[in-house]
């Protein structure tokens, strides 16, 4: 469908193309504007191939390809458990959940098959317009074949007016009865049929009439089939006019055999040129009222028909080269609200979460989300994408399960239980404790630790512990869980110049790591960031942290007048500001985060009641 699609925007592009050359070169004949035409025609039947084996340049309607990685930040390339392994998973565990009182998958609420039934209705229309096309080109061959020969002419009872039949070697059939005719008649009619044959408009004919049904619900089909007619109509009737035949009795012949043919109705569904032909009233007028057409040069012919080829090669390959950046341009900062990458970050490699973030234009964004399903569709062949389908019914599950009560801009899919659950769907047993309920009011949900039987990245007997009520995670995603099993694969100790613990990393495999650092009794101020030492990219910092106390002393003097309170409010420390709240790790700090394998240096700067400077700090390695 999407290569029908972009076929269709060609076509119309190169009718636009030869609608400009027609009117720069003046071309005055009907048969030059039929040479252009068909050089249409012909563009447009070959544009899928094109688009399927043209030459390999961005596309306007598509973002160039993006390799796909495992190496992402808090994210993998691809899920670990896909939607084939996964229902395999859940149906094997289905007793397990029912014993732990897991809710099991919800099911998926039935959509109608857009994709499906448009193809559907496309190829109904094929059919049957290729079955009338085959019906017409089998009724011609049998009208060659079953033709006699009288006086020197095929004839045929089959036909009340004459007709031209044959791709490569066309053939002129006159009607039983033609030798009534006056010479002068014979003549004009045989002059009309030849050029028919002389120019191959059966063939034209045919091809257009293919075009038509393959691109039948496309207005430029159509019309180019009608279009490419009535010019092949007027380029006979010009040869005749041109051997100095009377447009009078011309006229009167094409309208003899109308009559001939309406009185009869012999006239056959075949695939040829027919005599009078179609748009008769419009050529009748167009013989008496027009002037002799001025003859046009075979050298002006000639650049007529090869600035059109060049107009629809440049068309198909700017087409290709265009770029990009088509369509509206989005805001400076889209990216920070655009809820699709927020719902499928989990999925994203930091390839293209980086190549995503850098799109400027609403069709580059469109072409990159159209690709990344292409991308992780297991089954390309089939209209469905299994993998996208079990991801939506994964989203609309967290949102109804793990939103988070106490923020309505916090979704579902983006707390963590929510993103983990997008990345590897149903636990096999949950296991709650701490819940706490005043009034029927829940006032604390407690940790929730989640057991999977495997998970590809961890491996076996997998257990994360998540901790929904607590605060203070090492980002705004939150972070706020542990894995409990399987064991650390190694623990990193940092180092502090103050008192109390030092800061420490504990990777997993998975490339999973754990980060904990201490909350100073008398810190008044933090500020942390985290770097990559191969690059120095700064990864994590205080500004995606999850609280606003990291840009400022809390309680500090303030310059502005209008709020002389804060001029005399006295500092007091951070964790004092946080009395009532649960911290996800007591005095301090933590989160869990999937990094890209790397080594990275954690740094913290705590600011103290005194005035004084701590500094704290942890490097660690992340392998894959």
């Amino acid at each position: 469908m999407d290569v029908l699609v972009e076929s269709a925007i060609r076509s119309t592009l190169l009718a636009v193309a030869a609608i400009a050359v027609l009117r720069i070169m003046r071309v005055p004949t009907a048969a030059g504007r039929h040479a252009a035409w068909t050089v249409v025609l012909a563009g447009m039947l070959t544009s899928p191939l094109w688009t399927v084996w043209g030459p390999d340049a961005p596309l306007p309607l598509s973002a160039p390809p993006i390799r796909a990685t495992s190496s992402a930040l808090g994210a993998p390339a691809a899920w670990i458990r896909g939607p084939v392994a996964l229902s395999k998973v859940q149906e094997s565990s289905e007793p397990a959940r029912a014993v732990a009182g897991v809710p099991g998958p919800t099911p998926v609420a039935r959509t109608i098959p857009w994709r499906a039934l448009a193809l559907g209705i496309y190829a109904a229309g094929v059919v049957v317009l290729l079955g009338r096309l085959f019906v017409g080109t089998m009724r011609a061959q049998r009208l060659i074949r079953q033709a006699v020969e009288r006086a020197g002419y095929p004839t045929s009872n089959a036909c009340a007016a004459p007709v031209t039949v044959g791709w490569f070697h066309p053939l002129v059939i006159l009607p039983d009865g033609w030798q009534s005719w006056s010479g002068t008649q014979l003549e004009a009619v045989l002059l009309h049929e030849r050029e028919h044959a002389r120019r191959r408009d059966p063939l034209v004919q045919w091809l257009a009439l293919l075009n038509r049904a393959i691109f039948w619900c496309h207005p430029l089909a159509w019309w180019l089939e009608r279009h490419l007619a009535r010019l092949s109509e007027e380029a006979c009737d010009a040869a005749v006019l041109a051997r100095g035949h009377e447009p009078s009795e011309y006229c009167e012949y094409l309208l003899s055999m109308a009559r001939a043919v309406t009185s009869t109705g012999a006239r056959i569904d075949i695939v040829g040129a027919a005599m009078p032909g179609s748009f008769l009233p419009q050529r009748i007028r167009h013989i008496l009222k027009a002037v002799p057409e001025a003859p046009i040069t075979a050298r002006r012919l000639t650049w007529t028909v090869a600035v059109c080829v060049l107009a629809s090669v440049g068309v198909m390959a700017g087409t290709l080269a265009a770029p990009a950046a088509q369509g509206a341009r989005l805001p400076d900062y889209w990216f920070e609200d655009d809820e699709w990458h927020l719902e499928t970050a989990p999925l994203m490699s930091g390839q293209e979460l980086a190549a995503y973030a850098d799109i400027k234009t609403t069709a580059a964004r469109d072409a990159f989300i159209s690709e990344f399903w292409k991308r992780h569709d297991p089954t390309p062949a089939t209209p469905a994408n299994e993998f996208r389908r079990e991801f939506e019914r994964r989203v609309r599950y967290a949102r109804e399960r793990y939103a988070d009560p106490e923020s309505a801009a916090i979704p579902g899919y983006g707390t963590d239980r929510g993103r983990w659950y997008v990345m590897f769907g149903h636990p096999d047993a949950v296991h709650v404790s701490g819940r706490r309920e005043v009034n029927g009011i829940v006032r604390s949900a407690g940790t929730e630790e989640w057991d999977y039987g495997s998970l590809d990245e961890l491996g076996p007997n997998v257990s994360v512990r998540f901790d929904p009520s607590a605060m203070l995670g090492c980002t705004y995603r939150g972070g706020k869980y542990r894995i409990v099993s399987p064991s650390a694969v190694a623990r990193f100790e940092g180092m502090t110049s103050g008192e109390g613990r030092r800061p420490f990393a504990q990777t997993y495999p998975g490339r999973f790591v754990y980060l904990s650092f201490q909350i100073d009794e008398q810190a008044s101020a933090m500020r942390y960031g985290m770097h990559t030492d191969r690059e120095g990219q700064l990864v994590l910092n205080e500004e995606t942290g999850p609280i606003d106390y990291v840009q400022g002393e809390i309680g500090s003097v303030s310059d502005d007048p209008a709020r002389p309170a804060d001029r005399t409010r006295p500092l007091k420390p951070i964790l004092a500001h946080f009395e009532g709240y649960r911290l996800f790790e007591p005095g301090g700090i933590a989160c869990t985060e999937q990094l890209p394998a790397d080594t990275y240096t954690l740094r913290i700067e705590t600011r103290l009641m005194n005035g004084t400077l701590r500094a704290d700090s942890v490097t660690f390695t992340v392998k894959d």
